[in-house]
């Protein structure tokens, strides 16, 4: 029995060549897009971020120029009774010691919001911001299901043996999976986040406040608001890069859910309650400081401050680039294990 060498042939008869990886993608998105569940997860999302606009827009009243302006004397006359009063304390003080008595500083207005002194709720723009990562996060939670239900339906229904049948090599089939379903979740998060680029707009045309109130914020306000726009939407591309991993290590996309929800829910506070030094490289704490501008502050085990004189929680800075690298290595350590097993072992 003599072995043939060449390229693999299709199914479709002996002179029909492989296909290309071009023809692969093309099939994978057919599949992707034509999935009942790619189209009621949209449809949902769809749904809820027309609820939540709604709500927005009823939670909130747009202000005229006159009532910034009444709200702006009844600030100005609550610093200076604040500023009145701690000068009269400060008189009335009994001095212990030689010199000045030190009562406080008097209160600037940074510390009293204009929003506080308003008859009406209107919609601040530095909630843009706020809104912007919690659609990133939903996105995120999203691509994570659609991730793991995309190639845990293959393996349950057996349709990955059927693909093996029309492309033999496997890395490049588990590759055209992987660039369709992190391109579509790519353009899925800039669309939802371009989409609320606009009508956060709108919303703060009709329902909010003037960017100029933010004072010397405004300048770059809108820049500062894309860039975590941006952020927000990369960090798709890393939980649908672990739901696809886990999902194909388990050959089940309920049991990929199941150990997401165990390790979210149960494993990272435990790691937290017992060696809060570990928090530099929980999942969660890096997705935190990735979304978050200029990282986050999170508080590890005691330790003696000499300058305090007593121990205090240490202070531990997580900027945006280590929770990018710790997801991706995460990210990087499920998919490159889902690839290596499924590469190695047979199908039955």
């Amino acid at each position: 029995m003599t072995a043939t060498t060449g390229s693999p042939v299709s199914v479709d008869g002996p002179h029909t060549s492989a296909p290309t990886f071009g023809g692969l993608l093309r099939a994978e998105t057919r599949r992707l897009l034509a999935r009942r569940f790619t189209r009621v997860t949209v449809a949902l999302a769809l749904v809820g971020y027309l609820i939540t606009v709604a709500l927005i827009w009823h939670n909130h009243h747009r202000v005229s120029a006159h009532d910034l302006a009444q709200a702006t004397v009844q600030r100005d006359q609550v610093i200076a009774e604040i500023t009145r009063s701690i000068e009269q304390d400060c008189q009335q003080a009994p001095s212990t010691e030689p010199g000045p008595v030190d009562c406080g500083t008097p209160p600037s207005a940074e510390e009293f919001p204009i929003e506080q002194f308003l008859r009406y709720r209107p919609l601040s723009p530095g909630q843009l911001d706020d809104y912007a990562l919690a659609v990133g996060v939903a996105t995120a939670m999203l691509a994570f299901l659609l991730a793991g239900t995309f190639i845990g339906a293959e393996w349950s229904t057996k349709n990955l043996v059927a693909w093996l049948f029309w492309e033999p090599r496997r890395l490049r089939v588990m590759a055209a999976k992987l660039v369709v379903l992190l391109g579509c979740v790519l353009a899925f998060a800039l669309l939802a986040q371009a989409v609320w680029l606009g009508t956060g707009k709108l919303l703060l045309h009709y329902r909010g406040l003037p960017v100029s109130t933010l004072g010397p914020k405004a300048a770059h306000f809108w820049t500062h608001l894309m860039q975590a726009q941006l952020r927000a939407a990369l960090l798709s591309l890393v939980t649908a890069l672990l739901g696809f991993g886990l999902a194909s290590l388990m050959r089940n996309s309920a049991a990929a859910l199941g150990v997401a929800f165990v390790y979210f829910a149960v494993v990272e506070n435990v790691v937290r309650g017992l060696n809060p030094n570990l928090q530099p490289y929980l999942i969660t704490t890096n997705i935190a400081a990735w979304v978050a501008e200029h990282g986050i502050t999170v508080y590890g085990k005691l330790a003696y401050d000499p300058q305090q004189g007593y121990f205090t929680p240490r202070p531990i800075h997580i900027s945006n680039l280590h929770g990018a690298v710790v997801m991706l290595l995460f990210a990087a350590v499920v998919t490159g294990a889902a690839l290596a097993v499924f590469r190695r072992r047979d199908l039955s």
